[in-house]
């Protein structure tokens, strides 16, 4: 069998593996595998620790942070912040369709992620608005706003309308007092 045949064949099998759930979930559980001991490794090299420096930091044996370098067992989620702690680091992960990474490696392109990272608020519709008294209570202002995002941007438009009340007074039932503040405009 010729180097064409032997990869085409190694490709075949690799989507047969993938295309059964147990595959899929063995090589889910590889990739991530293999991102978090990056990340580890890279971890250690980036901050100039050696395991023993690591070790002591974490409070383990050298033998027991040697086993999480390697991969040996499956590491909690505690413990990976743990000496990520002890390294000045962080794991910041995203998530991505089942396949992407290999399928972006193949196709040399960037990976494409599930969505924008989720940890920021994409701007809502809002409506709201507050009543203003005046000095010696004389005059009232109800101001009220809209804000509207602007397109898939974190921009958003703002429209406001300041209505003079006439008297009487509007009940304090209805509006919630904010305590001696004053407003004033320029």
């Amino acid at each position: 069998m010729d180097q064409e045949g032997r990869y085409s064949l190694m490709k075949s099998l690799y989507e047969r593996f993938a295309a059964t759930v147990r595959g899929a979930r063995a090589l889910a559980a590889a990739r991530l595998r293999h991102e978090v001991l990056g990340a580890l490794h890279q971890a250690l090299q980036i901050c100039g620790m050696s395991q023993s420096d690591v070790a002591q930091a974490v409070g383990v044996r050298r033998s027991a942070a040697n086993q999480v370098f390697r991969g040996d067992g499956n590491v909690r989620i505690n413990t990976l912040a743990d000496y990520l702690h002890a390294m000045g680091f962080e794991a910041d992960i995203r998530l991505v369709r089942s396949g992407e990474p290999r399928r972006a490696a193949l196709e040399q392109r960037p990976i494409k992620y599930v969505s924008g990272d989720w940890r920021i608020r994409r701007p809502q519709a809002t409506s709201s608005g507050i009543f203003l008294t005046g000095e010696g209570h004389q005059s009232h202002v109800l101001i009220s706003w809209t804000s509207t995002p602007i397109g898939t941007t974190d921009s958003i438009r703002l429209e406001a309308e300041v209505h003079p009340l006439p008297p009487p007074v509007p009940s304090a039932e209805r509006y919630m007092h904010l305590g001696g503040m004053k407003w004033t405009t320029t």
